[in-house]
Order: C-alpha cells, then sequence, then structure tokens
C-alpha cells in the first residue's frame, strides 16, 4: 500500500535536472541554499553505464534503452484546432527520430552537440523590424503573428551566457563580427575537415565571415568554475546520427557530467531518482508550497520549499502549471490568456542546395557530433536587408564540414522491409565504398525562423492521460508562411559558396509553397508556450524568469523563448537562462516578492 510522505523544507525545490536544472542547483547549493533535485529518472554514470555498452547501435539507436518511456507519458500533436489530437507512442526512427531524455541529464544526454548564441536581433525582433520595415511587415507575412520582443537585450544576456558557456566547456573561437562577444569560448575547436575548411575559405572569398561551429564537445581536459573536471573527447564516432547516442567519457556535455556534481560535493544538495513530479500545492496567497511527486514503488512525497524552479521539459512545464491551477492559459478564441501561447517548432522547411566534391573521407566510426564544420552568420536574423523580401530571419544552424564518421549508421539497415536493392552480394559490397568515401556530397539546409502565431497554442488533453491518469499536453501546431518564404530565399544563395569550394552539380530543389509539409513529428527543439516577457497579459515569466502570477515559481528553457529564432540548436544555446533564473531566485529568498513590473 503506498504512502503519503513528507520532506524537510528546502529552500529551493528543482523539478527535473536536465540542462535548465542541473544549472540552478549548482549555483544556489554552492551559494549555501539548501537545495532538492526532482528527477524522474536514474542518475547513469558513464564509465559504468555508458562504456560497456556504448556499441549497442539497436539497443540505444532503436529501443532508445536510455531515454524517456512513453508508457509513463507523451504529448499529442495536431496542425490545428479542427483537428483530434493523436498522442505519440513510440519513437520511429525514420520519422520520430528525437526522444525524450529519462534522467539526470535529460535529452543532453544524446544530442550532437551544437552551441552558439542567439544575436542581438533575435531578442528585439518585433521592435527593430517595425522600426526598419514598418509597424505591418510581420503582419504582412503572418496575419495571425504573435511576435514580442524578449524582456531583455543581448547586452544583458551576455554576461550569463559567458557563465553558462564555462560550466559547459563550450569550444570555439568566436561567431565573428556579426556577433559581439566580449571574450572567446573557454575551449579551443575541433580539428577542421577538409571540407570545413574547404567552406571556409570560399566563404571569405565570396565576403562572408565563416566561424568554427561552437560545441559542447570537449575539446581538451577541461576544469569548470564549480571544480568539475571533464574528460576530452576522444573522437570514436559514436556520436550522434539522429542525436541519440550516448557518451562514454563524459565530453559531451549535460548537467549530470557538468553541474549537478558540483551541487552533490556543495553538501546541500539532495537528490531524488526515479520520482515523477505531478503537482504543486498552493497556499490561499497564490504561492506554492509544495511538490508533490510519485517514487518508483508508488508512494507520494511531499517536497516543501521556499521556491521552485521548474526546468522540466517543454510542455511538461505547461502541464505541470496548468494540473495545479497556476498561470492564466490561452484562449485561441478570444487571443486572451498566456500560459501555452506562442508555441514555435524549429524544423526543416524549404530547398536544398546540393554539391559534389572530390574530397574523399574515411566514414567509418570516427570523430564527433558536431566539430569540424564552419558556420555563418551572414545570412541569419536580420543581417542582410529584407526591405521588398516577404519573411523575416534568415539561414539558420547552418555547419558545413562535420566529421564523416561521426556516426555508426549501421541502423540504416534495419528500418523498414528491405527493397529489393538492398540486400544481396552487390549490396553488401557497396557499403565498403560508402564507409571510403572519394567524394562527398555537400548539402545546404535550413532550420527555419517559425514566428509565434495565434493559432498555435498547447494545452491539456481531453482524451489522453499518463500512467497515472492526469491529462497529457496538447500541442496545436503547424508550419506557418514564414518559414518556406525564408528558405526559398536564402538557401540558394549558398550555390555560389559550394560552386566556390569546388563543388559540382550545383543545384537548388525547387521552392516549396507554403503548406507543402506539415508539422508531422516531434523534433526536439518547440519553443515559446510559457514566453518570457515584459508584458503579463502576454507572458508567463518576466525578465528574471520569475512567473507574474505565482511569485516563488521561476523556469527556464526553450518552452520559455519569447520568440522562434533557431540561429543556434535550441536548448543547447538556452542554458543561460538557468543564470539568470538563480541570480532571480538569489533576489527572491534574500526579499520575498515580485522581482519586475508588467508594462
Amino acid at each position: 500500500m503506498s504512502q503519503v510522505i513528507t520532506e524537510p523544507k528546502a529552500d529551493v525545490v528543482i523539478l527535473g535536472l536536465g540542462v535548465m536544472g542541473g544549472a540552478v542547483a549548482a549555483e544556489l547549493s554552492t551559494a549555501g541554499f539548501k537545495v532538492v533535485g526532482i528527477e524522474k529518472g536514474p542518475y547513469y554514470q558513464f564509465a559504468d553505464d555508458f562504456a560497456p555498452v556504448k556499441y549497442d547501435e539497436w539497443g540505444i539507436m532503436v529501443m532508445r534503452k536510455f531515454d524517456h518511456p512513453l508508457p509513463m507519458s507523451t504529448f499529442t500533436m495536431r496542425q490545428n484546432g479542427n483537428q483530434f489530437a493523436l498522442p505519440v507512442r513510440r519513437y520511429t526512427p525514420t520519422d520520430q527520430v528525437i526522444s525524450m531524455g529519462h534522467a539526470v541529464g535529460g535529452m543532453a544526454h544524446h544530442y550532437a552537440g551544437d552551441m552558439g548564441r542567439y544575436g542581438p536581433w533575435a531578442y528585439e525582433m518585433a521592435s527593430e523590424t517595425a522600426s526598419k520595415y514598418g509597424s505591418n511587415f510581420i503582419s504582412s507575412i503572418e496575419p495571425n503573428q504573435d511576435v514580442e520582443d524578449w524582456p531583455m537585450q543581448y547586452t544583458d544576456y551576455e554576461p550569463y551566457y559567458v557563465a553558462w558557456e564555462q560550466s559547459w566547456g563550450v569550444t570555439g573561437t568566436n561567431e565573428g563580427p556579426l556577433l559581439p562577444m566580449s571574450g572567446n569560448y573557454p575551449l579551443p575547436p575541433h580539428p577542421d575537415t577538409a571540407v570545413g575548411t574547404a567552406f571556409a575559405n570560399a566563404c571569405e572569398a565570396v565576403g562572408y565571415s565563416p566561424f568554427p561551429t561552437p560545441t559542447a564537445l570537449a575539446s581538451k581536459p577541461y576544469t569548470n568554475q564549480y571544480g568539475v573536471a571533464v574528460n576530452e573527447c576522444v573522437y570514436d564516432g559514436w556520436c550522434t546520427e539522429g542525436c541519440n547516442y550516448v557518451c562514454e567519457t563524459g565530453a559531451k556535455a549535460n548537467s549530470a557530467f557538468r553541474t549537478v556534481p558540483a551541487a552533490i560535493s556543495s553538501g546541500n544538495f539532495t537528490l531524488a531518482v526515479n520520482s515523477y513530479a505531478y503537482r504543486l500545492d498552493t497556499n490561499s496567497e497564490g504561492l506554492i508550497t509544495a511538490a508533490r511527486y510519485y517514487d518508483s514503488a508508488g508512494n507520494i512525497h511531499v517536497q516543501p520549499g521556499t521556491v521552485f524552479f521548474n526546468g522540466l521539459w517543454g510542455f511538461n512545464i505547461i502541464r505541470s502549471m496548468l494540473l495545479s491551477g497556476l498561470g492564466d492559459p490561452y484562449s485561441p478564441s478570444t487571443v486572451t490568456g498566456s500560459l501555452g501561447r506562442g508555441i514555435t517548432e524549429a524544423d526543416l522547411v524549404g530547398p536544398y542546395t546540393i554539391g559534389t566534391i572530390n574530397i574523399g573521407a574515411n566514414a567509418y566510426p570516427a570523430g564527433n557530433g558536431s566539430g569540424g564544420q564552419y558556420n555563418i552568420r551572414d545570412l541569419a536574423d536580420d543581417n542582410f536587408d529584407h526591405t521588398g523580401l516577404n519573411f523575416i530571419g534568415g539561414l539558420n544552424t547552418l555547419g558545413v564540414g562535420g566529421y564523416a564518421g561521426s556516426g555508426p549508421g549501421f541502423a540504416n539497415n534495419y528500418f523498414g522491409a528491405a527493397a529489393p536493392t538492398s540486400i544481396g552480394s552487390a549490396y553488401k559490397a557497396s557499403w565498403k565504398d560508402f564507409y571510403l568515401k572519394t567524394a562527398q556530397g555537400v548539402t545546404i539546409f535550413n532550420y527555419t525562423n517559425q514566428l509565434p502565431r495565434t493559432d498555435y497554442w498547447s494545452d491539456l488533453d481531453p482524451h489522453y492521460a499518463d500512467i497515472y491518469g492526469d491529462p497529457l499536453a496538447r500541442a496545436t501546431l503547424d508550419f506557418g508562411v514564414n518559414e518556406y518564404n525564408t528558405s526559398n530565399y536564402v538557401v540558394p544563395k549558398m550555390a555560389p559558396v559550394l560552386t566556390k569550394m569546388g563543388c559540382t552539380n550545383v543545384f537548388s530543389t525547387p521552392s516549396m509553397k507554403p503548406g507543402s509539409v506539415h508539422v508531422d513529428a516531434f523534433q526536439a527543439h518547440t519553443r515559446g508556450g510559457a514566453r518570457l516577457g515584459l508584458n503579463s497579459a502576454t507572458s508567463v515569466f518576466n525578465m528574471w524568469q520569475q512567473s507574474w502570477t505565482t511569485p516563488n515559481l521561476f523556469a527556464s528553457g526553450e518552452i520559455c523563448n519569447t520568440t522562434g529564432n533557431n540561429m543556434t540548436a535550441g536548448t543547447h544555446g538556452s542554458g543561460y537562462q538557468s543564470y539568470v533564473a538563480s541570480e532571480g531566485i538569489k533576489k527572491y529568498l534574500a526579499s520575498p516578492g515580485e522581482l519586475a513590473t508588467s508594462m
């Protein structure tokens, strides 16, 4: 029979020990506060749990043995409010390739490791666009647009970026003249590839400013500001391929190996693993008094605290607030409320520009998921004139020249029934040539800049529930017009660069009309829905990541992003928000109350 167990009160209670929660745990516990972390999954150790089974391609890539079990909880998706939403029930390798995290460290156990920063324009997208192109420019593109500025500007966030990057051990130099940085990233970039070098030289030749893609994969041994020692990458190649491989050395940054160890060492941190948080209790004043969670035996734990930080994955931040009666739920019919409002998705939409370069490569597993490649900002954000164009934003998350053996690649043989051309001795012989390349394809595509719209939102699904009987989160979301228009314009602009590289057979696929494809799978980087902002009527959290309606609740993550900019790879570049939240929590503990005033 299950029991109700009341735990000792803490100064700070953290829900979720992924990227965001781990940073808050380290910052506050090392500052002397009593902190409790509640994590749904276990605490994996890379030497004991990952290294012995690292090469289990079927178990990791196909069966997702280290990832969140969808029968426990999932979410539902639909493309508009007239559809019946359906749940994500399995990780299908050829479609639903991205899986959710399930351990201390969260999804960052199995990402490719791309990092970076949002530029100044991303934080002032609405006001800068209106000032330069007119107040109706965005609405002329997306009539239902719901774009707002962030509550702070890039220069305000820059010190928090620095703290975050130091804790993570980000590699690279800087991001060129179009992104002001107070210094270089803490670790040097990974070795270039021949293709990466050719791309960088070609970009310079046409007047662009290339830079090594920042990564969260340690390029050398490193000790961060908390005294946590980090191992360097061993370049064994079992790193990416659908963002699914864990790291056997801990070189791939996540909170389990960067921040949570500092919290544990402080003596001020208590960790509850295999614990499923499901409610936040409140008092008559509207403040949270305790978090409730189930342990692995089915017991209910009541964890009292003074401040609560919500570091759950994306939709679950929204869901937990809705289930607990917190916030002002968004209504698309009246366009009022804020919780669930303005969700966007970072996904691939539009044409490709493709070429072939006569540079060989060894594609057997070697290298890592994001090193060796180069990026540019010249065609991103508002770094080129948009006068007369039918979109805002540009070419995002571009990385060319990565390691050919960044993932094993064998799992591609397992998916679905074999075609006649995928069996037999000739097919087997072709794999030798596949791994020992004499030439390589170079492909340019765009993870687009989706704009928040009033007809896209997240709420509770009335039909589906988790294993404990609580409603699932539901996402109503599809691609808009801006994504297509952006990619149709900027992707072909890279053809001269490929030609300059020495590529042959350079061509761009045809432009795509809006509505050609739809959101039909979860792509990991959902943003908005619990937005930061200056206006409590349209945002959920203020500049200090503090809830407008519940002053002792703080949160951070992609789901808190105000706009859908995709210049970085999402969560990988959102960790700085936790350093803002940590400072806000310290301010609240010193003097409880609202830390900002709504406009």
